[in-house]
């Protein structure tokens, strides 16, 4: 059966012209980037044209660049790393959003019940989005930090990160900014955000897991994240991966060179995909992506229980049947499906949210996928 891959925005395929880059550092290019000889040094060389790319491709200088395994761990490497700067100076308070990625929610209910810093959630407006004027009036005198999601890696919601940086700026706040998702769809300039931090991941633009970056802003305060060796600029302990850099130096290339023809393709799917679905379900079916400011390779939808039947249960796992790969609100935890937090957070009910569908297009989907899908879906949810 031909699977369907509708879940780009958890991860993509690593690309064919990535995997070749990649290939010759296992074997031929091995060497260990630290070591002075030869082969480290060739090791080194590609390191640094490898954040030179990434540095490049979202307007930052390559000594702002700084190589880690994922983007949980960016964030980790943010928020840790300045609330450690900030530990006994009487900055005590964080404001970050009710619907981040649990990268950046759980890192922050860490350093509140551990190291008693307090945190205020700002919850987003009924459309998804966070209101500056809300993060505004969250401020207080011993706030230090400010973390706001790019775009909605459910959603696609775009936030604007320039106008709440601007407020944290007016403050003397750090701010911090989950760009994971957004690479690649959307264009970013780290200096025209203006942002302190922001983070980035090779495996949602086609490239490798287990590398991603963050970006630090010169002269931002931060903690050393891993101890245990003089790595990154002496911010991040630990040999570097270098098949990994080189195929993320890759994929940000590809990404750049094909930015708008990717992004025309998903804007096409997106449209075909949206008037499929209102064809089939008329005003039974809810957009919780905002069609005018969103990514424009997602789609969340929910569907309205009082006039459709479906079992929120099973609508992931039915669909898998038919062969179609799409993400609910969440990841499953022990077998067992939850709500969306978004999605609750954004004034849906529980089960509303509970069967709820992010599609995620990619370069290799076409509209025959989005037919298919939209069929069955057709199959699986019935006008009552």
């Amino acid at each position: 059966m031909k699977r369907v891959y509708f879940d780009n925005a958890s991860t993509t395929k690593t690309d064919n012209e990535v995997l070749n880059e990649m290939l010759p550092y296992f074997s031929e290019y091995f060497g260990n980037a630290s070591s002075v000889h030869s082969q480290g040094k060739t090791a080194k060389v590609l390191l640094e044209d490898a954040r030179d790319t990434v540095a490049a491709f979202i307007g930052a200088n390559p000594r702002e660049i700084f190589f880690v395994n994922s983007g949980t761990e960016a964030a980790n490497f943010a928020l840790k790393g300045t609330a450690f700067k900030f530990l006994g100076t009487g900055k005590r308070h964080i404001i970050t959003t009710s619907i981040e990625h649990l990268a950046v929610l759980d890192t922050v209910r860490y350093l509140e019940s551990k190291f008693n810093f307090e945190v205020t959630y700002i919850r987003p407006t009924s459309d998804g989005k966070i209101n500056t004027e809300d993060i505004k009036a969250a401020v207080r005198p011993d706030t230090f930090l400010i973390s706001v999601m790019h775009s909605n890696n459910e959603t696609g919601n775009i936030n604007d990160i320039k106008e709440i940086t601007e407020a944290a700026n007016e403050n003397n706040i750090i701010m911090h900014t989950d760009s994971v998702q957004s690479i690649g769809k959307v264009r970013i300039n780290v200096k025209d955000l203006n942002v302190n931090f922001a983070s980035v991941s090779a495996h949602k633009i086609y490239g490798p897991k287990g590398i991603a970056a963050l970006y630090i802003k010169d002269r931002t305060p931060v903690e050393k994240f891993i101890h245990g060796g003089k790595q990154e600029r002496d911010m991040r302990g630990g040999t570097e991966n270098i098949p990994a850099a080189a195929g993320f130096r890759k994929a940000v290339e590809l990404a750049d060179s094909r930015f708008q023809k990717d992004t025309e393709h998903y804007q096409i799917l997106k449209k075909h995909l949206t008037e499929k679905l209102k064809g089939l379900f008329g005003e039974y079916v809810m957009f919780n992506s905002d069609n005018k400011n969103c990514l424009p390779n997602i789609i969340n939808v929910s569907f309205d229980r009082d006039n459709l039947i479906y079992d929120e249960e099973m609508l992931l796992i039915k669909l898998d049947l038919k062969g179609i790969s799409v993400s609910g609100g969440s990841a499953c935890t022990a077998g067992t499906h939850k709500p969306s937090h978004v999605l609750l957070e954004s004034g849906r009910d529980r089960l509303t949210a509970l069967g709820s569908l992010r599609i995620s297009f990619g370069r290799e989907n076409n509209t025959e996928e989005t037919d298919y899908f939209a069929e069955c879906l057709k199959e699986i949810i019935r006008i009552k």
